[in-house]
């Protein structure tokens, strides 16, 4: 971590370090404390240095959020993860050893991690508000205004920047599918035609997170030609606790991709992260999100008469996806994005290190080997941190130590929070 960064105070430990959550996601952590008033419940800022252990150095907000327990329902369970809802979302937390089933209503730490099961059935979540926006202006304005909303609103297309299929590394298997499914009906209309076949334009990229979904999604937008007409949308944001919100907010995103597809006479990309938050599954849902699935395959079935839209999901949880989302007809191209192996993992490092003075000692197939299951992310973060420790050292160039070091940090940081874990559990 660099400069700072804002989180949640989870726990105090005994000497009086801080167990914080960072709101940026990424995960929690121990920090020393430097701060003179730091309870469990308030936000602190937390400064990291390449040359000394995180702190948290002030208190930004006393009592940033709830200090008990939130409670959740459990979406879907797995061999070592379990699919919770919130009403913050929805988490994925590890499996407790305790028997927990679909539909179980359960207690969670403000960790996040599991506490108890309250009851064997289901409770309604109703999702947070959002307190910045104010309810009555949404459904206030004239018919100008509206128009002006639409035009200039939230649902803008994203420079992306210019990386290709050959900027993904591995991910064979992915590509063609992606060439097949809207590459070839763009080139050859004509022959598809005489098949009697159509492309398929709801396209569902699901995996471990890390693995190059986002990235993917931008790379076949460079390559169909639609670099100017990408949108990009968090799932999350999309949800609102407002009646009508949500639905109009799914009917604005496909507008303005439409609009856009006319406007530069090429196909748009309507990229959706998270995409699990928007259609779960309808027997585990509320009335809000029962409403927001409906709207969403409303605009997926109208794809044909809206023009050239493609739509991309993005999902680390396929199995709590609405089974009518995934039917032929609407995301019925449906590619997994798998963790690299050996050669994939080298040929990563050596992608996210081009550009360093690296020793010519430097052995990326050790390392590669090193890091079985590790994603495409946790790649890129060790090239960095490997980067950071040579220039503490002030060396003119990355040696193959350096990355062995970032490794052992690595490795000492995730055991580090695999024994929080253990021990809030052991706690409660």
């Amino acid at each position: 971590m660099s400069d700072k960064e804002l989180a949640l105070v989870n726990e105090i430990a005994d000497n009086g370090n801080l167990i914080v959550r960072f709101l940026n996601g990424a995960g929690t952590d121990t920090v020393a404390n430097r701060t003179d008033d730091a309870e469990v419940g308030d936000i602190v800022e937390v400064e990291g240095s390449v040359l000394s252990n995180d702190k948290a150095v002030e208190v930004v907000k006393k009592g940033g959020y709830d200090r008990g327990k939130s409670i959740g329902v459990v979406e879907a369970v797995f061999d070592e993860k379990i699919a919770v809802r919130t009403e913050n979302g929805l988490l994925e937390i590890g499996r407790p050893e305790e028997t927990v089933e679909e539909g179980y209503t359960i207690a969670l730490t403000p960790s996040d991690s599991f506490s108890t099961v309250l009851d064997d059935e289901p409770i309604e979540i109703e999702p947070k508000p959002d307190l910045e926006i104010d309810a009555i202006n949404l459904n206030l304005g004239s018919d100008d205004e509206e128009e002006d909303r639409n035009e200039d609103g939230l649902y803008q297309p994203e420079n992306i920047e210019e990386v290709s299929f050959e900027d993904v590394i591995g991910l064979q298997d992915a590509k063609d599918r992606l060439i097949e499914a809207v590459s070839l009906p763009m080139e050859k209309p004509e022959k598809m035609e005489d098949f009697d076949l159509e492309g398929r334009f709801g396209i569902l990229f699901y995996g471990s997170p890390g693995t190059g979904k986002t990235m993917m999604a931008k790379a076949a937008a460079n390559e169909w030609g639609s670099s100017d007409s990408f949108f990009h949308i968090g799932g999350p944001e999309i949800v609102s606790k407002y009646y009508g919100e949500s639905e109009r907010q799914i009917r604005d995103v496909f507008e303005a991709a439409e609009r856009k597809a006319e406007e530069e006479d090429q196909p748009a990309v309507v990229f959706i992260d998270e995409i699990d938050s928007v259609v779960p599954r309808r027997d585990r849902a509320d009335e809000t999100e029962r409403r927001i699935v409906a709207q969403f395959l409303s605009e997926l079935d109208g794809l044909e008469d809206r023009g050239d839209i493609i739509v991309i999901g993005a999902t680390n949880l396929i199995e709590v996806i609405d089974p009518a989302v995934r039917r032929p007809g609407r995301f019925d191209e449906e590619i997994e994005f798998t963790l690299p192996d050996t050669g994939e993992r080298r040929d990563i490092l050596k992608v996210h290190s081009r550009n360093m003075p690296l020793s010519s000692a430097v052995d990326f197939k050790d390392i590669a080997e090193r890091t079985h299951g590790w994603s495409g992310a946790d790649l890129e973060s060790i090239v960095k941190k490997a980067g950071f420790i040579a220039l503490k050292e002030e060396r003119p160039q990355v040696h193959h130590e350096d990355f062995v070091i970032a490794l052992e940090r690595f490795d000492k940081q995730r055991e580090a929070k695999r024994q929080q874990i253990q021990k809030v559990r052991e706690q409660e």
